[in-house]
């Protein structure tokens, strides 16, 4: 499932740039209302405060814990063994429920009845982006991994949002261009096999010429910490990037603009991400498990303009 590492070196952030993810996530769920925050904040001064934890580009010591070598056992225990398992991962600040993939994640159980169970990965989502970025990629690559050996039919949906979609792409990514979570095991062919869909919002490592990419984006514009190119490439027809024109976070922008990075919420595209993971599964019935079953439905039902269910009232207007 690994391209080519020697084709791809690692770009290492710079402390503003984390500086800059850090802040504009906490701005950006400070005005959605998603966290407890005063009124009139600063973010210059918000920057400041953050300097501590960002200033050096290096992994935290306290993310040995997570070093898959070192501390070989999964951290985390087999979950039952649904037909398909839904995991997403929320933005800075965000609550476990309630959060912008919610409706993602619904309109897929939905469409499955009875077929589908959601967990929300277990880490922080906090603004110490490596330390809990690292917790993050972790817990995703050892929830897949033990799932498909704990049950080897069931079949993975993956959703981001923010730092969400940060954790999501390093985990599915070789360490070698990992942002977080470098030493923290890698998706073994199981389990990556069993992706059927990934879906990202506003994203932190966004290159806006990836082939994957949707939205009214500039794609001359990558997000603020942007990986290597056809670091995804392995999944790519299961992959779908949401990024809209103006994302501080996606797009890179300097101007601190809340507003298109929460547009997810009202843009359609949390229906389209969902109805772009269902097609993505295999047929009702069907053997699970066949990729190329999936990448053949899913092209079939691109080439009939699309298809699936939208998610309920809290997921807004079709995509422009």
């Amino acid at each position: 499932m690994r391209a080519d590492a020697a084709e791809r070196r690692a770009v290492r952030p710079t402390a503003r740039t984390i500086r800059l993810l850090a802040v504009a996530a906490l701005a950006a769920t400070c005005a959605a209302g998603l966290v407890g925050c005063a009124p009139g904040t600063d973010p210059g001064a918000t920057r400041e405060s953050l300097t501590e934890v960002t200033q050096q580009p290096e992994e935290p010591a306290e993310t040995d814990r997570y070093d898959a070598e070192t501390h070989p056992e999964p951290v985390v225990e087999a979950l039952d063994c649904s037909p398909v398992l839904v995991v997403t991962a929320r933005g800075t600040g965000e609550p476990s429920s309630g959060q912008l993939l919610s409706p993602v994640a619904r309109a897929i159980a939905e469409a499955r009845p009875d077929a589908v169970e959601t967990v929300d990965l277990d880490y922080p989502a906090d603004t110490e982006v490596q330390l809990g970025g690292t917790r993050g990629v972790r817990t995703l690559v050892d929830t897949l991994d033990v799932q498909a050996e704990a049950c080897p039919e069931q079949e993975f949906v993956l959703l981001g949002y923010s730092q969400g979609a940060l954790v999501i792409g390093d985990a599915l990514a070789d360490p070698a261009v990992r942002l977080v979570g470098a030493a923290a095991g890698e998706v073994d062919d199981a389990a990556g096999a069993r992706i059927r869909a990934i879906v990202l919002y506003g994203d932190p490592r966004f290159v806006g010429t990836e082939p994957y990419n949707t939205g009214d984006y500039d794609p001359g514009l990558n997000g603020l910490l942007p990986r290597p190119p056809g670091s995804l490439d392995p999944y790519a027809e299961r992959l779908r990037d949401y990024c809209v024109a103006g994302d501080l976070v996606c797009q890179s922008s300097l101007e601190l603009d809340e507003e298109p990075h929460l547009a997810y919420y009202e843009n359609g595209m949390q229906q389209d991400g969902a109805a772009f993971a269902i097609t993505r599964l295999s047929p009702v019935g069907s053997d699970a498990g066949r990729v190329g079953d999936a990448d053949a439905g899913a092209r079939a039902a691109d080439a009939n303009g699309g298809g699936g269910a939208a998610a309920d009232g809290d997921a807004a207007t079709p995509a422009r």
